[in-house]
């Protein structure tokens, strides 16, 4: 259950970290803006951990975690995207 309420902490956080990203690395793409969103999510979990004692960002299996979710959270961001666009367009 620990790992339940955990994700449900880190899904803001890295929601957040991409928004960031998204309107700061505008020319950026791909690997460059996830590895921004990975550090930034980084940063701010670092806050909230450091008095905990603890480093998950630093797990392996933790950051990949963060990766697929900045992957999702990318995909949905731009189907809703390409939806509004279609919509527009609609006469």
């Amino acid at each position: 259950m620990q790992w339940v309420m955990l994700g449900m902490k880190l899904a803001p956080l890295i929601i957040g970290a991409v928004q960031a990203v998204e309107k700061l690395f505008k020319g950026s793409h791909g690997k460059d803006k996830q590895d921004a969103a990975v550090d930034l999510s980084r940063v701010m979990l670092g806050v909230i951990e450091g008095t905990a004692g603890r480093d998950l960002l630093d797990d392996a299996v933790v950051q990949e975690a963060v990766r697929k979710t900045i992957d999702a959270i990318v995909a949905m961001q731009n189907v809703i995207a390409t939806r509004a666009k279609e919509q527009a367009a609609q006469p």
